[in-house]
């Protein structure tokens, strides 16, 4: 990772960066963080302590205070559109989310930034790892939960921990899916930034680790040694000179300024560093859902189409106009109702069957407080799980215990049989897709399976079901087929699909699944089921809503204008013979 060595050069008196030193905080006497919430508090003002003295070191953070923290760190300047999220409007974090989502850095899920939020560490790391602008890495991770850690965050965190910067993983473990804490913050912080120059003006003095400048006005260095990394803040607009500067790591430059060299140790050759060219970051996948397009999902197994040598070669031809959404289905009838969704009148549509879930339908079990039970008089219920080869990670010798799984409750599953990844578009299977079929069915699980799709075309959704067809052959599933199409933001391939070739997809997918002797079934999130996916059109098929609940939800039901086949209510269950959590749902029966 060290790209320029003894080359270009830089370092800075540290003690005439710090600020004067508030009083102590009330409640960190004694802490495993207190010199770093000193430092990064007291002295810099980048975490701020409460009104009554105390910091709070152990208390979570909001995904929007979080931006907040980024932005203060390196001053971002441009920023997206105000209408980027549903749910920034009038937060006080709006500005610095809209900064971060021009950068890059901040995604959102389904068109929300989910301000409120407490952001978990692998968000957090995945966030970070965005703003500094590094790419990641494969290098295997040694928590005893790694398998826990999304696709979408393993390469950032693998990055993090190369670099020595991850150092708050009690016991090996990393807990990715728990909440950020302030004192975890700072000492990330910590550890990756020693000097922090807030202020224009001349710095001489040698540092020891790596120096941030994010003073608008700029910088000069002179006659100095950086022993770890220079970094220039994309707020910096004034000049940065390094005179006999030397920096030992890289010069990662973020503004759209040029250091200026004025003279090397021992004139040595110069070379002016550019701003860094923008990352495109790997985007999130929605916490919580049965599958991950990541295309750095270790829990999958690339499935090339295999070259026939005997075939002859034909010239390839220009591509036609392809199958068309008039040719898969009629447009659904609607109502003249609409439902407000997003700021948005979301038409509703003749022939579904509106949610008949309430509220006081649900409560949490005693025997299983993570699990919600059905105590309406409308439906009879199951209880299920969805797993893939993350639940198989997280497992002892990789392998689910189906017979504890049937023992601790489960009704049904549903396996992630493969995927289409949402940058590269190419088709994997899940590594454990069998191994997990067939251990849930000699179990006596209903046994269903699901794809996480991103076709763009009516021919790739077919070719996804004819992929998910042909892993069935000789399995004798006895539960559905379910197609999860998920779009999270513009780094998708799907991002852009007009609604009529969203619901293409999902019937063509249906309708081919349906001809093979299987029970089709479709999963979507509030906003693709409302946005995306003419309701009436896909009527005629199952419909799986994810949608989750704790002790906290003011609603504990779904609150889909439709009503589900499928709930899935959360994503932190606990359940016999699997390691780690797994996604719960209830299956609704007249």
């Amino acid at each position: 990772m060290r790209l320029i060595r003894q080359r270009i050069l830089s370092g800075l008196l540290a003690g005439a960066l710090l600020l004067t030193p508030a009083l102590a905080f009330t409640d960190t006497t004694g802490h495993w963080a207190e010199s770093a919430v000193n430092k990064w508090s007291q002295e810099y003002g980048v975490l701020q302590g409460y009104d009554d003295g105390s910091f709070k070191p152990d208390a979570s953070i909001t995904r929007g205070a979080f931006a907040g923290i980024l932005d203060r760190f390196l001053q971002f300047q441009a920023a997206a559109p105000a209408g980027t999220f549903s749910d920034t409007k009038g937060s006080r974090w709006e500005d610095s989310i809209l900064k971060l989502n021009a950068a890059g850095v901040y995604l959102g899920s389904e068109g929300k930034a989910l301000p409120g939020d407490s952001i978990t560490r692998q968000q957090a790391m995945t966030m970070v790892a965005r703003a500094f602008q590094l790419g990641g890495t494969d290098n295997a991770l040694a928590y005893h939960d790694e398998a826990q850690i999304a696709g979408y965050a393993r390469p950032y965190i693998a990055e993090l921990t190369a670099r020595g910067w991850i150092t708050d993983a009690a016991e090996g473990s990393f807990r990715p899916t728990e909440p950020l804490t302030r004192a975890e913050l700072v000492n990330l912080l910590n550890n990756m930034i020693q000097v922090l120059i807030q202020t224009s003006g001349s710095y001489s003095s040698n540092v020891e680790g790596s120096l941030l400048i994010n003073a608008a006005g700029g910088a000069e260095l002179s006659n100095m040694t950086v022993t770890g990394d220079l970094l220039i803040a994309p707020g910096v607009t004034g000049a940065v000179t390094l005179d006999n500067v030397t920096v030992t790591g890289e010069i990662r430059n973020f503004s759209s300024v040029t250091p200026q060299i004025l003279s090397t140790p021992a004139e040595a050759p110069v070379t002016p560093v550019d701003p860094v060219t923008p990352v495109q970051p790997t985007p999130p996948e929605e916490p919580g859902t049965p599958g991950s397009g990541d295309d750095f999902d270790w829990g999958i197994v690339v499935v090339p189409t295999p070259a026939d040598p005997s075939a002859p070669t034909v010239p390839e031809q220009p591509a036609g106009p392809g199958i068309q959404p008039s040719e898969v289905y009629t447009p659904g009838i609607t109502t003249g109702e609409t439902i407000d969704y997003s700021d948005r009148k979301i038409p509703v549509y003749a022939g579904t069957e509106q949610n008949q879930l309430r509220h006081g339908d649900f409560i949490w079990a005693a025997d299983h407080p993570d699990r919600l039970v059905y105590i309406g008089s409308q439906f009879r219920t199951r209880f299920g799980i969805d797993v893939s080869a993350y639940q198989n990670r997280a497992s002892q010798n990789e392998t689910i215990d189906w017979q504890a799984v049937r023992n601790d409750g489960v009704d049904f599953a549903m396996i992630r049989i493969g995927l289409r990844g949402y940058s590269s578009g190419k088709i994997n299977e899940d590594a454990f897709y069998r191994q997990n079929i067939e251990g849930a069915m000699a179990a006596g699980i209903e046994t269903g399976v699901y794809f996480f799709a991103q076709a763009i075309t009516v021919e790739e959704a077919i070719e996804e079901a004819d992929f998910v067809i042909e892993r069935l052959r000789g399995l004798n599933i006895n539960g559905p087929v379910a197609y999860d199409w998920e779009m999270h933001d513009s780094s998708y391939r799907v991002y852009g699909t007009s609604p009529e070739m969203a619901t293409a997809c999902a019937i063509a997918f249906c309708k081919r699944i349906q001809e093979a002797g299987y029970t089709p079934m479709i999963y979507a999130g509030t906003y693709v089921s409302y946005v995306k996916y003419d309701q009436g059109a896909i009527a005629p098929y199952l419909c799986w809503y994810p949608e989750y609940k704790s002790d906290s939800s003011e609603k504990l039901c779904p609150t889909l204008y439709y009503q589900p086949d499928y709930w899935q209510f959360s994503s932190k269950c606990s359940v016999a013979g699997i390691g780690g959590n797994v996604d719960a749902n209830i299956q609704f029966i007249r």
